[in-house]
C-alpha cells in the first residue's frame, strides 16, 4: 500500500495553472502527476497502486465515471467519524495517503467544491485545474496559453469555412 511519503515524492503542490483550495490542492498535484502537454508521466517510478488511483481519480473528476474509484475505495479500510460538523470519512489507519485522499475527495464532493476541478479543454493539454471563476465556466487551464490557442483555432476553422 503507498505510504505518505510515496506520493510527496511525485507531486509538486501548488503549481500554476488553476491552483486548488486546501486539501482539494492534493487531489488537483496527484491527477496532473500525468502531465500530458509535456508528455511526462511522473508517476513512472512509483508503485502501480498510485496510477491505478490516479487514473480512477481522473475518471471520476474528469468523466463522471465512479466504477473505478468505487474500486478503489472497497480497498481501502474508511469509517465514519461524526463531529461537530457532521459525519465524515477518516482512514483507519492515519498513514494510508490513498485512503487520506478518498477521504478528501468525499469530503470535496459534498461541500461542492470537486466539481470545480476540470480537464482543460485543449485536448493536447488536459491539465486539470481549479475553475475559480463565479459562474463556473472555465474551459482552459490558462487563457494566456490554452484559451488563446483554442481560440484561435476556432477562429480559423471559422474563417475556413
Amino acid at each position: 500500500m503507498p505510504d505518505v511519503n510515496t506520493l510527496e515524492r511525485w507531486t509538486t503542490l501548488g503549481v500554476e495553472p488553476g491552483v486548488a483550495p486546501g486539501a482539494l490542492e492534493r487531489v488537483r498535484a496527484l491527477l496532473n502527476t500525468d502531465d500530458r502537454f509535456h508528455g511526462v508521466e511522473r508517476l513512472a517510478e512509483a508503485p502501480a497502486a498510485w496510477r491505478t488511483l490516479r487514473d480512477a481519480l481522473r475518471a471520476f473528476v474528469v468523466d463522471g465515471s465512479a466504477d473505478a474509484l468505487d474500486r478503489e475505495a472497497s480497498r481501502r479500510a474508511l469509517v465514519v467519524r461524526v463531529g461537530a460538523d457532521g459525519p465524515r470519512l477518516v482512514p483507519v489507519d492515519e498513514h494510508d495517503e490513498a485512503a487520506a485522499l478518498l477521504a478528501t475527495v468525499l469530503d470535496e464532493h459534498r461541500a461542492g467544491r470537486l466539481q470545480r476541478l476540470k480537464a482543460c479543454a485543449n485536448p493536447d493539454c488536459q491539465w486539470v485545474y481549479y475553475d475559480a471563476s463565479r459562474n463556473r465556466s472555465g474551459r482552459w487551464c490558462s487563457m494566456g496559453e490554452c484559451g488563446d490557442v483554442m481560440k484561435a483555432r476556432a477562429y480559423r476553422a471559422r474563417s475556413r469555412a
